[in-house]
C-alpha cells in the first residue's frame, strides 16, 4: 500500500516525550496520528492528525481545534462505558453528541463513533448511544472499536461480531487501540506471540474491506499492563522490532 492510502496508525501518548519521526520515514506505512486529545501533535506534520475528545470536558473547544488543523475526521469518547475511562452515560455521550459533534459532521467533517473497550458491556453501551443519536437525526460516519486479547481467532471473532451488531453494514470501523496481551506484566506473554500476532493481524486488516483504519498499542517506551512486548520503542527511544516491522512491512 502505498503510505497516503495505508490503514496503519499512532494512538501517540499526548505526554511522549520522543518524537513520532522515527515512524514516518519516507516509505513509512503509518499514514495518520491521533493522541487522545484534539491538540496536534508536535512535529508530526508529515501524516494526518485526527483529533479525539476524550470526555465531555471541554467539548464545546472541539470544532474550534479540528477547523484549526484541518482535521478531515475526529474520535469521540476514550471507552465511555468504563468508569476509569469516559465515564459517561450513553444518555450524556448522545446529548453532547448532537450540541456539539452533529455540526461538524454538518460542516463535513467525518466523525467516529466513541471507541468502546471489547468488554461486554462496550457493544451494549454503543447500540444504546447510536439508538439516541439516530432517534435525534444524527448519526456516526464509521465506528471505532478497541480489542486487547490473546489469540488472532479472538479478534477477529471479535471485530466481526461486534461489526454485525452495529446498524449499518455501509460504515467502515477504525481500531483504534489493539494489542496481544495477558494482562500480567510479571509473565507477559512471549516476545515472538506478540510480534506474530501484530504481524498476523495487520496484514488480514490491511485486507478487509470494511476496515478503514487501524492503530495498534503501542508507539511508546512503556505499554505498562498490556506487557513490554508490545511496545513500539525500546529504553532508548529506538523502534524496536515490531515498531520496525508496524513502520515497514
Amino acid at each position: 500500500m502505498a503510505p497516503n492510502t495505508s490503514k496503519r496508525g499512532l494512538c501517540w501518548p499526548n505526554d511522549n516525550k520522543d518524537q513520532v519521526f522515527p515512524f514516518t520515514k519516507p516509505g513509512s506505512k503509518i499514514s495518520w496520528l491521533y493522541n487522545w486529545s484534539p491538540n496536534q501533535t508536535p512535529n508530526a506534520s508529515s501524516i494526518d492528525f485526527v483529533p479525539m475528545q476524550w470526555n465531555h470536558v471541554n467539548v464545546d473547544e472541539l470544532h474550534g481545534k479540528a477547523k484549526a488543523v484541518n482535521a478531515a475526521a475526529i474520535l469521540a469518547f476514550n471507552e465511555p462505558e468504563l468508569p476509569d475511562q469516559a465515564g459517561m452515560s450513553a444518555e450524556l455521550a448522545a446529548k453532547e453528541w448532537l450540541r456539539c459533534i452533529e455540526p461538524m459532521r454538518k460542516a463535513g467533517i467525518r466523525c467516529g463513533s466513541p471507541g468502546i473497550s471489547s468488554a461486554p458491556q462496550g457493544v451494549v453501551w454503543l447500540k444504546d448511544f447510536l439508538q439516541r443519536i439516530r432517534d435525534g437525526g444524527s448519526d456516526v460516519d464509521f465506528y471505532a472499536f478497541h480489542w486487547y486479547g490473546v489469540e488472532f481467532g479472538q479478534f477477529c471473532d471479535y471485530i466481526w461480531s461486534t461489526y454485525y451488531q452495529m446498524p449499518d453494514q455501509k460504515k467502515p470501523v477504525w481500531i483504534t487501540e489493539f494489542a496481544s496481551t495477558n494482562w500480567n506484566t510479571d509473565n507477559p506473554l512471549p516476545q515472538e506471540h506478540v510480534e506474530n500476532f501484530a504481524k498476523t493481524t495487520t496484514k488480514y486488516l490491511d485486507g478487509l474491506e470494511w476496515v478503514e483504519r487501524y492503530a495498534w498499542f503501542g508507539p511508546m517506551r512503556d505499554t505498562g499492563t498490556v506487557g513490554k512486548w508490545a511496545r513500539m520503542l525500546d529504553d532508548e527511544g529506538k523502534l524496536t522490532p515490531l515498531g520496525k516491522a508496524y513502520r515497514d512491512e
